[in-house]
């Protein structure tokens, strides 16, 4: 009877703890676009033109939008490393470009992330779409195939060697043995998605495993790496996959006891340009334009999605993307209809320049956020994670999020400026740094470049000669910034 009580007592304080959790912390639906520049919401582009993001505009109107929002990096692997660790990636082992064909896992092994920081807090965590952060790949006898990769090996190197090094890889993999060191060994629940939609494997992935194993070479006429696809994969079959399992994922998320985070890595409107047949003239300007469409519709029908469940009062929607938009994908179109995907920043995917990582960032908090307001707050997307820490009382360690600040305050409404935001580190493809404070930005190089954002936004102007002192005073913090290995203080522990 006493060994009865003590287990009841002990499913009554899990029970009490987990329903404790769903009431007191809300939802959170992270949407990350691909390639898509601010410009290329029409929401916030005053010459968008023909362009249209209705699903996103309504976000604008309902809640917070940052007027100076950035990705730590200009292209994707080391955003998206920043967003799920807090920690800027050129301090880990990749120093420039991306993770190319099969690379190995970059975020460490034992390294702290956003969902399974939230996780510990009751959260259930899912990741649908696009991963790009690595993965094991094993052989038949359960060792890692792509542990001897070099991380800049690529299909495409000029170098014949390389170029072979990927392809034995490739060969040597038995795509029937399970994955590891991918999303749900860093924190999420559930997965389904693929590395990414440009390079192989192409092919779905459901947790740790292929849906479908592999089996011929991908053809010269679908966009992407050299590699191999199941028979059936299509590029215009990738979004529509997306849209329906995180629809159908939180559908059910919303009936657990627990609140639910789902990171939502849309693969578009990066390459391959490949809208699906029903939207294929929507836009009335060209595929590219069909496929920003078609991205749009697919953030419109989740949001959908959790609007039926009855949870959205109490679910933090954020949308956001990883880096700029990839050069200007509108050419041949009237400029009349074109949007102008210059209209506020130079620069774009890959560049140092604002237009490479200055991104569109909204969130919607009811009840928090106020509708339709803006923020001109420096912040980057490495701060949701010490923010979602502060918001469910989670004390970070100090090995932990070494790039992330809370803005909790501004989501709470409580005000628009954090004094105590020191500076922010941007990386370019080529690995190239620049630190902003304040109102100056700074490029250190050959020929050192100094502007003033509030003053000349387009960078057009370098005042590295006019303002000496302030080179010196932004070059030495750049250089204690990598010294350091942190932008935030030490926390008390």
């Amino acid at each position: 009877m006493k060994v009865y009580r003590f287990l009841w007592m002990l499913f009554l304080m899990a029970w009490v703890q987990t329903v404790g959790a769903k009431s007191v912390y809300p939802n959170i639906l992270f949407i990350l676009g691909d390639d898509m520049g601010y410009d290329l919401v029409a929401g916030l582009n005053p010459e968008s033109h023909q362009l249209k993001t209705p699903h996103i505009d309504r976000l604008l109107e309902q809640g917070l939008s940052f007027t100076d929002a950035h990705a730590c990096a200009s292209v994707c692997t080391p955003s998206r490393y920043g967003i799920l660790t807090g920690r800027n990636a050129w301090r880990s082992r990749l120093k420039r470009e991306v993770l190319w064909s099969y690379g190995m896992p970059l975020i460490e092994k034992g390294r702290l992330t956003l969902p399974e920081m939230l996780r510990t807090k009751g959260y259930y965590t899912g990741c649908i779409g696009k991963w790009h952060l690595g993965m094991e790949w094993h052989k038949k006898d359960g060792t890692i195939a792509n542990k001897d990769l070099r991380i800049d090996d690529k299909v495409w190197s000029k170098n014949p060697k390389i170029r072979q090094r990927v392809m034995d890889c490739e060969a040597s993999i038995d795509f029937s043995q399970p994955i590891t060191g991918g999303p749900t060994e860093r924190g999420f629940d559930y997965y389904f998605g693929m590395d990414l939609p440009n390079m192989p494997p192409y092919t779905w992935i459901e947790n740790n495993r292929v849906l479908k194993v592999p089996t011929v070479q991908k053809p010269k006429a679908i966009y992407g790496d050299e590699g191999i696809m199941c028979e059936d994969f299509d590029p215009k079959k990738i979004l529509p996959a997306l849209s329906k399992r995180a629809c159908e994922w939180v559908t059910e998320a919303a009936k657990k006891d627990k609140p639910f985070f789902l990171y939502f890595s849309l693969t578009s409107p990066h390459r391959p340009i490949a809208p699906a047949d029903e939207f294929v003239g929507k836009s009335g300007l060209n595929k590219y334009g069909d496929f920003i469409y078609q991205t749009d519709w697919v953030v419109g029908e989740v949001l959908e999605a959790l609007e039926k469940t009855g949870e959205a009062e109490n679910t933090i929607v954020i949308f956001t993307t990883d880096n700029g938009t990839a050069g200007n994908q509108f050419r041949g179109v009237s400029k009349k209809m074109a949007p102008n995907l210059f209209y506020h920043f130079r620069g774009a995917k890959l560049s140092i320049y604002e237009g490479g990582h200055r991104l569109p960032l909204i969130v919607r908090w009811p009840g928090k956020t106020k509708p339709g307001s803006t923020c001109d707050q420096t912040v980057t997307l490495n701060d949701f994670m010490a923010s979602f820490a502060e918001m469910t009382g989670f004390a970070l360690p100090n090995d932990a999020a070494e790039d992330s600040f809370s803005i909790l305050p501004i989501l709470l409404g409580k005000t628009t400026t954090l004094l105590k935001y020191p500076h922010i580190v941007n990386q370019d493809y080529g690995g190239r740094l620049a630190i902003r404070q304040g109102a100056w930005k700074y490029i250190p190089g050959r020929k050192a470049q100094l502007y003033n954002l509030e003053k000349d936004l387009h960078e057009r102007k370098n005042l590295a000669k006019t303002y000496p002192e302030k080179v010196q005073q932004m070059d030495a913090a750049l250089k204690m910034a990598k010294k350091n290995g942190r932008t935030v203080e030490k926390r008390n522990m």
